[in-house]
């Protein structure tokens, strides 16, 4: 995902990840969730450390909280997610975002 974004924006994006998400993705990998749930989440922990990214401190208490403050701070900033209730919120606020679309098999940008 990381190669597929950097092709996608024409840029090597810094990937920065609220403390928030990163705990979040724990809990969920070392929950009672179904399997598929707690591999996915371990598997994004895994990308996010490969490729370095850097974890940052907010005052949000929640993940999808972090993530807007994070990118309403930052008019740069490009929001990865497959949240569909985050990117609804995303729009509302005119921020851009990236998903991942079936459809087409691969990454789309949305927003400016």
């Amino acid at each position: 995902m990381f190669e597929e974004s950097a092709s996608l924006l024409l840029s090597n994006p810094e990937c920065v990840v609220p403390r928030q998400v990163l705990e979040e993705l724990e809990r969920i990998a070392s929950g009672p969730g179904p399997i598929h749930r707690r591999r996915a989440a371990r598997l994004a922990i895994e990308a996010l450390r490969r490729e370095s990214c850097r974890v940052v401190d907010t005052s949000a208490e929640s993940a999808d909280e972090a993530i807007l403050a994070l990118a309403l701070s930052d008019q740069e900033a490009i929001v990865a997610t497959a949240d569909n209730e985050l990117r609804r919120r995303l729009r509302e606020k005119g921020l851009p975002n990236i998903y991942y679309r079936r459809s087409r098999h691969g990454l789309m940008l949305e927003g400016d």
